[in-house]
């Protein structure tokens, strides 16, 4: 979540950028008990969620970014991007911190082989159907595959049980296992 101040601007100043917050389209906006204002704005593919310590003005403003120097500045710093091309009528553009394919396929691995193993499927069952394993008993002990089908089983154990919150911080680890 992105959060905005209002700010006295120049008007004469040509990289001023004044935003009537409460006209945007589709804009979902709630307001607190201490009138505290966030937005929730769907544009295209992406949503954009702001804050505001105060009510949004009625009419046109102009904003300040608020970001804490953490360790996650770097996702709110694309975020804030993403956000100013949306409201300059800009694409969004290729996101920097999408995960590679490589990434996503071994975490859609993952989920089956932990879907499979709760539901009772042996890890040799697992490696046939989805590290494609054919042998016989002998072949399985030895196999390096039988490794592998456990370290997904325990992966996807460890993103179900609470892990998935680092996939919203990718490529940032804030959590060691």
């Amino acid at each position: 979540m992105i959060e905005l101040r209002t700010v006295l601007a120049d008007a004469d100043d040509p990289a001023v950028m004044p935003i009537n917050l409460t006209e945007l389209p589709d804009l979902v906006a709630r307001l607190d008990d201490d009138d505290a204002w966030h937005g929730f704005w769907q544009l295209g593919r992406s949503t954009h969620q702001f804050w505001l310590p105060t009510r949004a003005a009625d009419a046109q403003a102009t904003y300040v970014v608020i970001l804490p120097l953490d360790k996650l500045l770097e996702l709110r710093a694309e975020a804030v991007l993403r956000l100013w091309r949306a409201l300059a009528g800009r694409s969004e553009g290729r996101r920097a911190h999408d995960f590679p394919q490589q990434t996503r396929d071994r975490h859609i691995l993952m989920l089956r082989a932990f879907d499979g193993r709760t539901a009772g499927a042996s890890y040799r069952k697992l490696a046939e159907v989805l590290l494609r394993f054919e042998g016989r008993k002998a072949d399985w002990e030895n196999d390096p595959r039988k490794n592998q089908i456990r370290r997904l089983v325990a992966d996807g154990r460890y993103y179900v049980r609470g892990g998935y919150r680092d996939l919203l911080r990718y490529p940032i680890r804030l959590s060691e296992r």
